[in-house]
């Protein structure tokens, strides 16, 4: 499974918090006075190289809270659990972009990359 998928299936059955978690793109017709969780690839390195071939696959994926117009969540608080979460879960917290407003919705966004290391098995 892509390490898209494979965050965003993690992620759903956690977070609670929020009213849509998507892979790849936020639909157009959800709502911004919606809390939405978006899950992107960002980019991959291969590593641990031996014998001529890598062993396995730095996966980095980029995670946007957009808080609903309305919201009354505690940025800080939901920020932290799900990165804690995360970390729980063998992620490594790369980059915090710090919170921005959508020019487009007017809804507060944070930007948190993520790292996890794949182990690739010989066939």
């Amino acid at each position: 499974m892509t390490a898209v998928m494979d965050t965003f299936n993690l992620i759903k059955e956690h977070v609670t918090w929020v009213d849509g978690i998507y892979p790849k793109l936020i639909p157009k017709e959800v709502p911004a006075n919606q809390t939405s969780l978006l899950i992107r690839d960002a980019y991959s390195n291969l590593g641990s190289y031996g014998n001529d071939t890598f062993s396995t696959i730095e996966q980095n994926v980029v995670i946007q809270i957009y808080y609903s117009l309305d919201s009354d969540l505690d940025y800080d608080e939901v920020e932290i659990e799900l990165m804690k979460f995360l970390t729980s879960k063998g992620y490594i917290i790369n980059d915090i972009k710090g919170r921005q407003t959508d020019q487009d919705t007017a809804q507060d966004y944070q930007t948190i990359q993520v790292t996890r290391n794949k182990v690739i098995k010989e066939k």
